[in-house]
């Protein structure tokens, strides 16, 4: 089985509204044994008005690193980072502690990730 293959059946999605404050996309933590490669993330529109979401990686001591910051989303807007993604290749990997997290400037637009766990 190919590399591609075997990653499409790791393929796993989460979805979060994300708040005003720090919102993590999982409740719990990577696992400490695990790397978790984030290969898509879709930002949706709460409907209402334009929004801004930083999207943070939450480092194991419970600090915040801004790993995309402001990223505009209109009132019905579905904007993928990156706008194509190869499941070969995320853009972002997280280890074992730690979490990404999102931000808004108002409102409560939605995320929708797209990862595997090795």
């Amino acid at each position: 089985m190919s590399e591609k293959n075997i990653i499409r059946e790791k393929l796993k999605a989460t979805s979060v509204t994300i708040g005003t404050s720090d919102t993590d996309a999982w409740t719990e933590n990577v696992p400490e044994n695990k790397m978790r490669f984030i290969v898509a993330i879709f930002l949706i529109g709460d409907g209402t008005a334009s929004r801004t979401v930083d999207i943070e990686k939450k480092e194991e001591d419970g600090s915040y690193t801004v790993k995309f910051d402001d990223v505009p989303i209109a009132p019905a807007d579905v904007r993928p980072i990156p706008p194509s993604y190869d499941i070969e290749n995320p853009i972002l990997v997280l280890e074992g502690g730690t979490n990404l997290a999102f931000k808004a400037n108002a409102g409560s637009p939605k995320a929708t990730v797209i990862y595997w766990d090795s």
